[in-house]
């Protein structure tokens, strides 16, 4: 029996043409030593990632929470708060990198669908008073995970940035899934990000390459970004290797991005006839739904689907997702919803 892996975009296998490029950059004698700044591979990724983010320069990192942490440590000082929204990435899910790293003091406010309002923005700001730590950033979550996959649109972002420039904050956006944003919007993943001073992307979640996320900005901030991924130990040697199917991610991955929002979308109209079942209609690949209505929870949902070859996270109360992915067909979907209908009315 085949497993169907729901448990996240992360879970997705490098494609052939990845391994090969590998192959192929080597054969080429393209690697080199990036701790140095010699491997041609990267500095490719590295160019290719500014242009099509639209940013004057770009940094290979090794993960998401990596590029997070470098962007947010590069851009303020200990002491400072974050303003972050309060079920974000940044804040539940980094084991507390801000402030165990940077010495920095996350502010949580609630957001809609996971976008903060600029006038919550506005409230959030702390006065410039000896007693408060000084704002200097908030971050945007884009597409927003726990909300379910929610975008943010350019127009939001640039809503949000008026508000943190006139103040003087930076903007960060977490674009883990920038690309699924820009694919739902029919739009370039630039213009979700022209005014925001920093963003980080990952490659590794439904762009299918193995490992590896990129960081991008103004030039003077990549600068100071590379003493920082220094500082925690994210200099990489032969680092081509992760980079070229990093390359292949971004020429030729993006667009079938739309095979698992149409797959999220078939997922959704199966799941939502389950009477007392409760979702919400997917913007991009992420669907959350709530058993509050019936007598199983997320991890007796979990270990029942497990026995019938389908892989979610439990334990998470009431609340679980299923993530659609590269792994993942039309096919699998209509199973996955046959058993989710079986085990719901049995409970």
């Amino acid at each position: 029996m085949k497993t169907i892996d729901l448990r996240s975009d992360t879970i997705t296998q490098p494609t052939d043409e990845m391994i090969d490029a590998i192959v192929l950059a080597h054969k080429a004698g393209r690697f080199g030593d990036d701790v140095i700044g010699e491997d041609e591979v990267v500095h490719e990724l590295q160019e290719k990632t500014a242009k099509i983010l639209g940013k004057e320069s770009a940094l290979l990192v090794t993960s998401g929470t990596q590029g997070n942490v470098i962007s947010l440590l590069a851009q303020t000082s200990r002491g400072e708060e974050v303003v972050v929204e309060n079920q974000s990435h940044t804040f539940l899910f980094e084991a507390g990198s801000m402030a165990s790293l940077g010495g920095l003091f996350p502010k949580p406010v609630e957001g809609v669908r996971g976008y903060i309002l600029p006038e919550t923005l506005e409230k959030a700001i702390s006065a410039d008073d000896a007693h408060y730590a000084k704002t200097s950033m908030v971050v945007i979550e884009n597409t927003h995970n726990y909300a379910g996959g929610t975008i943010t649109t350019p127009q939001q972002v640039h809503a949000l940035a008026e508000v943190a420039h006139d103040h003087g904050l930076k903007v960060h956006c977490d674009g883990a899934r920038l690309f699924n944003a820009a694919v739902a919007l029919d739009i370039k993943p630039k213009k979700l990000v022209e005014d925001v001073d920093s963003v980080q992307i990952c490659c590794s979640k439904g762009l299918s390459a193995p490992v590896g996320s990129m960081i991008a900005g103004t030039e003077e901030f990549i600068h100071d970004a590379h003493r920082v991924r220094k500082r925690l130990g994210g200099g990489m040697r032969q680092a081509g290797i992760i980079a070229a199917p990093m390359i292949i991610a971004l020429e030729k991955m993006v667009d079938r991005l739309k095979e698992d929002h149409q797959n999220a979308k078939q997922l959704y109209r199966d799941l939502i006839e389950i009477k007392g079942l409760t979702l919400e209609e997917p913007d991009t690949n992420i669907i959350f739904i709530d058993l509050r209505n019936f007598d199983i929870d997320t991890q007796g949902l979990s270990e029942e689907l497990k026995k019938r070859g389908i892989l979610v996270y439990g334990g998470y109360g009431t609340r679980t997702r299923f993530v659609l992915n590269r792994m993942v067909d039309s096919k699998d979907v209509q199973y996955v919803a046959d058993m989710v209908k079986e085990i719901l009315e049995s409970s």
